[in-house]
């Protein structure tokens, strides 16, 4: 099962386009810093170093050892290590964050780790762990929370884990007072994301939904089962399952959050139901594989046709970008070299032309608030010439246009696969830039 997990995302990396918050992330890694708008450093960092998909497969192949490596320590059994990797390696959410290098990633593998160190009371390796776990997403913070409530339950805390909290304190002390030197836009951006927003009944149903797809029709529901009765020795690993799909949950009543932000919880999940009864860990790990299989099929073999197909949108067609580094074939009456930048609506969409295109790239207009804002714009002397690209978005900005001569019709370009039609990019000429 771990063999054809590993092969299924090895496939899915190479023969699917660049996620575009991936493009993101790639973006950062091409301007190191210690923080960044949205989260910590450390997968731009990774990116930088092992490329996009050595980054993705890297770490869900570590994180997949990591869990095979504390369930053995867990159980004292080999047989129920394997059955603890064979569940993860089919978490759908597990499976995203190996595929496509997003700071999931990282979060997943260190996150085990440091999990894997606490159980072993390997203070100064938990410190380290739970400090890169923290440089990867700073909702890390929860297995603090976890091991609080464990040592609260069990009326015992190591005076030696105060060493561990104090070293996880200083590998993030960077990544703070980078926030506190840019009005804290990391973590003020996802307070605001997690916490305000529309919420209520609706977007906690659209959480418990999600759910069962990023943790598992089975897997989901034994999580609850586990954290309830589980082994009293277990309570840790129970304390790290439940308390992020509790905070995640109640985070989903006060606004509309992400499927895979809870995925942390599933690896004690797994760890767990690998000591349950061998039908219920049957059930849990075809169940899943059997959503995989049916999603890798969908990519590679679209057969059904749906009037909003998200999955092939997100992870095909975008390679048509690549037009855009010679603009003058879209446009007859251009010369290369008249274009010095390309504009967009969002930020996904220009990482993707800067991935693709190679090409230096800025956002404009009324657009949600990124790492962009915070970076230069693209440098455009008087006289030269701008692109603007949109799917589905808004027309170019008058704060852009106006600052230019004049604006051709646009062209088109159509992002397909398999003969569908994907993505319908338009683009217009910008020229003749203002002094």
């Amino acid at each position: 099962m771990v063999g054809v997990a590993l092969v299924l995302r090895v496939a899915l990396a190479l023969g699917t386009n660049v996620y575009f918050d991936t493009a993101y992330y790639w973006q950062w890694a091409r301007h190191l810093a210690w923080g960044y708008y949205d989260h910590p450093p450390l997968v731009a960092w990774l990116i930088a170093l092992l490329g996009i998909h050595g980054t993705a497969l890297g770490c869900g192949a570590a994180t997949v050892a990591a869990v095979w490596g504390l369930a053995r320590d867990v159980y004292g059994d080999r047989a129920a290590a394997w059955r603890a990797a064979a569940l993860w390696s089919v978490v759908p959410g597990g499976m995203v964050a190996g595929t496509w290098a997003t700071p999931d990633s990282p979060l997943l593998l260190f996150w085990t780790l440091a999990l894997w160190a606490l159980w072993r009371e390997r203070w100064v390796l938990a410190g380290l762990a739970c400090g890169l776990a923290l440089l990867s997403k700073f909702p890390a913070v929860l297995l603090g929370a976890a091991f609080l409530l464990t040592a609260l339950a069990t009326r015992r805390f190591p005076r030696r884990a105060w060493g561990t909290a104090a070293l996880a304190a200083t590998c993030v002390t960077p990544v703070l007072l980078w926030n506190a030197g840019h009005d804290w836009v990391g973590v003020a951006f996802q307070l605001r994301h997690g916490l305000d927003g529309q919420g209520g009944w609706s977007t906690l149903g659209e959480f418990v939904g999600g759910q069962f797809i990023f943790g598992g029709l089975v897997l989901f529901p034994l999580a609850w089962v586990y954290a309830a009765r589980g082994p009293r020795a277990h309570l840790l690993l129970r304390m790290a399952a439940v308390v992020p799909l509790l905070f995640f949950g109640y985070a989903a009543v006060r606004a509309r959050g992400e499927a895979n932000w809870p995925a942390m919880a599933y690896v004690s999940v797994c760890v767990g139901v690998a000591g349950m009864r061998p039908p219920w860990q049957r059930v849990a790990v075809f169940t899943n594989l059997a959503l995989v299989l049916a999603v890798v099929s969908h990519l590679f073999f679209p057969v059904l046709r749906l009037e909003r197909d998200t999955a092939l949108w997100r992870t095909q067609g975008w390679d048509v970008l690549s037009a855009l580094a010679t603009p003058h074939t879209l446009f007859p009456d251009m010369k290369p070299g008249d274009v010095v930048a390309v504009y967009t609506g969002n930020y996904q969409l220009a990482s993707q032309v800067a991935r693709y295109a190679g090409v230096p790239v800025g956002t404009a207009g009324p657009v949600r608030f990124s790492q962009y804002d915070l970076w230069p714009p693209p440098a455009v002397a008087p006289g030269q010439d701008v692109l603007w690209v949109e799917e589905d978005g808004p027309f170019a900005p008058s704060t852009l246009t106006d600052r230019f001569g004049a604006m051709d019709d646009p062209a088109y370009l159509y992002g397909t696969y398999q003969g569908r039609v994907l993505h319908t990019f338009r683009v217009w000429w910008i020229r003749d830039a203002k002094p």
